[in-house]
């Protein structure tokens, strides 16, 4: 059985229109204008670009350290010296928050 009721048809066509209208007007995009991609950075972009500038400012010799550091990460040669880890986690607890 099939329902043909007009008046609805006909508010479902209007409510469709507006909404597609407020959705152009919250764009700002005009109603012909086809869509383009667009590029939008990110906050984390932003903190990596700061975090950058600032390694840019650091001794040389320390930024050569930290270099050596993160490859023998990487690469699984870096060697935790648990008696130094041990003494640095008392001390710090003798000194309190």
């Amino acid at each position: 059985m099939k329902i043909n009721r007009p008046e609805i048809m006909n508010i479902i066509n209007k409510i469709y229109k507006q909404e597609q209208v407020r959705g152009r007007a919250h764009t700002g995009e005009p109603a012909n204008v086809s869509k383009v991609d667009r590029v939008e950075i990110s906050a984390g972009s932003e903190a990596l670009k700061r975090g950058m500038a600032r390694l840019e400012g650091t001794d040389p010799v320390r930024l050569e350290k930290l270099t050596e550091l993160t490859r023998q990460i990487e690469s699984g040669e870096y060697k935790v010296d648990s008696g130094e880890l041990a003494e640095i986690i008392l001390r710090v607890m003798k000194e309190g928050p």
